[in-house]
């Protein structure tokens, strides 16, 4: 917080904070309610880094976040207060017993054009995804907001993997530049390798890369969408198994998978699980992105990686790279290849 301007960081004790704001009085009619506490803490460093450029007047911008929250809640008061949505209100309340609060977290879409929310189940909270630019006005984000919430536990489309075409450098195809060579005289058998060694010279000079202007680079979550996609597994020990992988979907697929089929102690009457299973969630990055899974066996048992291995190259279709790392405890794979 201390890096933002001093006028959003006001804006933030007066919109967000401030006990008296219309948004507190709206989230704590919601708590009346829901019967739990709403949670809102936006990371304001982040969110002002991505749509500072749409906001060149920085007083408007908490405001604008302030008045689409705003919307979010009433648009969802109304869908909790329909009795046509009773029984999706029952499911939203048994997942909240967890965690005793409704949590929003707030990140950037580039994909909509206008905010919108899912509820996420992994982590039991709502997204509210704003897009990369300037918001609406409230009763446009309202009106969005009661058409997510209509669908709000319907089964959500998989994640797309972006992927961007590659930048091939090819030989110059101007026929000027074969003219003068005779391929029938015996001088052709010399001219024509050392002038496409000549040409590919000439070409590698002229596509030497320079290093990107940082505020034009994507932001963590949708640079790792796209292929090659990187994947390391570690053995650590008899009881400890970590997977590292830049593709986020892949990492909660094999997370989904590992969690069906890890079987529970019988040794206990509520068959707890016999391995601890995580998915973490990166340090960088605004939106929701998981780039570990841990294993970690628990009770005395051991844990090993190879239903993780054979996941990795049999069903995700990673490929093994060679590696002069540890033998035997460390693999590493690739994919080049995007999802769908």
């Amino acid at each position: 917080m201390t890096t933002l301007p001093t006028r959003i960081r006001q804006n933030v004790r007066d919109h967000f904070k401030s006990p008296t704001c219309p948004l507190t009085v709206k989230t704590t009619a919601l708590t009346s309610t829901l019967g739990y506490p709403i949670l809102i803490d936006p990371e304001w460093t982040m969110l002002w880094k991505s749509l500072q450029a749409h906001y060149p007047d920085s007083s408007t911008f908490v405001p604008d976040v302030a008045s689409t929250i705003l919307a979010w809640c009433d648009a969802f008061l109304s869908w909790l207060e329909n009795n046509e949505n009773e029984a999706h209100v029952e499911t939203l309340l048994d997942f909240l017993q967890s965690k005793s609060r409704v949590e929003i977290s707030l990140e950037i879409s580039t994909a909509s054009k206008r905010p919108s929310t899912v509820w996420h189940k992994r982590k039991s909270c709502f997204i509210v995804a704003l897009p990369n630019g300037k918001l609406p006005q409230q009763h446009t984000a309202l009106a969005g907001f009661s058409t997510d919430f209509i669908n709000l536990f319907n089964a959500s489309p998989p994640m797309q993997a972006s992927g961007a075409p590659a930048n091939v450098s090819s030989l110059p195809t101007d026929t000027d530049d074969w003219a003068d060579l005779d391929l029938g005289s015996p001088e052709s058998q010399m001219a024509p390798h050392s002038h496409i060694e000549t040409r590919l010279n000439m070409v590698r000079v002229d596509v030497e890369d320079t290093i990107p202007d940082i505020s034009t680079i994507q932001r963590p979550e949708e640079l790792m969408r796209r292929p090659p996609y990187w994947l390391v597994v570690r053995q650590e020990g008899r009881m400890n198994v970590t997977v590292q992988g830049s593709h986020a979907p892949s990492m909660a697929c094999l997370d989904e998978y590992l969690r069906r089929w890890c079987r529970g102690d019988t040794s206990r009457v509520n068959r707890p699980p016999t391995v601890e299973i995580k998915l973490q969630e990166s340090v960088f990055g605004l939106g929701l992105l998981h780039d570990t899974v841990t294993l970690e066996a628990v009770r005395g048992r051991e844990v090993n990686a190879m239903l993780v291995l054979v996941f990795v190259e049999n069903v995700l279709g990673y490929s093994p790279v060679p590696s002069s790392g540890s033998a035997g405890s460390v693999w590493e794979f690739r994919r080049t290849k995007g999802f769908k």
